[in-house]
């Protein structure tokens, strides 16, 4: 029970309090819809990509998180449409959001920008056995309404995404309504989110993919880094930094899926690098990402002359 809640006080998740909520992926390259609506669509091909994360191994009540990201472009609708859905579990806490994408597409330049917004619900359950420091009963307190709590509400997100060639970019900002679950005493904070990363081409063999994520709730800043380099563009590996936080090395798979599908299997592990490298084993983590392209090409047509035979 003590360490559920040194968990809880060190992810900044409390009663009467706006705090960082939202989850953090080492995988967030391959993440870029459930943060930034302006995404969906935008690769002009129907994906899914799932994540999942086990955080703070061996520690008690560890964060356990899965995530699903579904989109597509739609034409009739000059944009795309996506679909997000994720369970966070925290100690005691248990978090499923759900939200729905739009993202409207517009060429600027050599690339496409899009524009997008989401709209979805929030929900929070609160289920433990609480005990307070002098051992007086939780229905004493206030601020306790119940052993087992839950509430939900709506959830808006918005966002800007850029993407040109070799080059991506986005920001964005989740939780704008910034909701009160009042059963449960708690505010979700609005987040604001700043993405990018660049696919350069060393040779025929070899790319280099850099890539930064900023993510912010106005009283406090994470940042994480990657630098990763893909062989014959099947193999992947490569390292990221969260600062303050932990060091985390990667490795992947890409291989072709039928004519016109990609498979993408990814793999990270989380050394901790802050204090709670004394209660956990790192972090594991999981990637999964499909596609298939829209764009298939023309078929071949023939035209025969007698004249000519």
């Amino acid at each position: 029970m003590k360490k559920i809640l040194i968990a809880l006080v060190l992810s900044s998740v409390g009663f009467g309090s706006m705090a960082q909520q939202d989850v953090q992926l080492t995988h967030f390259m391959f993440d870029k819809l459930s943060v930034n609506p302006g995404y969906a669509g935008l690769n002009n091909a129907i994906c899914g990509t799932f994540v999942g994360r086990y955080q703070w191994v061996k520690f008690d009540g560890a964060p356990k998180t899965g995530l699903l990201n579904v989109h597509m472009p739609v034409k009739v609708l000059r944009g795309g449409l996506g679909l997000t859905y994720y369970n966070d579990k925290l100690g005691f806490e248990t978090n499923n959001i759900a939200r729905l994408h739009y993202s409207f597409h517009k060429s600027v330049g050599i690339g496409t920008l899009g524009i997008g917004a989401s709209v979805g619900l929030i929900s929070k359950n609160i289920s433990a056995t609480w005990i307070t420091p002098d051992g007086t009963p939780w229905n004493t307190d206030g601020s306790i309404s119940a052993e087992s709590s839950n509430d939900l509400a709506p959830d808006f997100s918005f966002g800007v995404f850029y993407q040109a060639n070799n080059l991506w970019m986005g920001l964005s900002s989740t939780h704008l309504s910034q909701s009160d679950l009042k059963a449960i005493h708690i505010q979700t904070a609005r987040h604001y989110w700043i993405m990018a990363g660049y696919n350069y081409s060393i040779n025929a063999d070899w790319m280099l993919k850099p890539s930064i994520l900023a993510k912010s709730d106005a009283s406090s800043t994470q940042i994480d880094v990657n630098a990763s380099v893909m062989f014959r563009n099947m193999v992947w590996a490569g390292v990221s930094y969260r600062v303050a936080d932990a060091v985390a090395p990667m490795i992947g798979y890409q291989t072709p899926i039928g004519n016109d599908g990609l498979l993408k299997i990814g793999y990270s592990y989380d050394v901790t690098t802050s204090k709670l490298s004394n209660y956990s084993n790192g972090s594991h983590e999981i990637m999964l990402n499909y596609c298939f392209n829209l764009d298939r090409p023309e078929p071949v047509q023939k035209y025969k002359n007698p004249r000519f035979l």
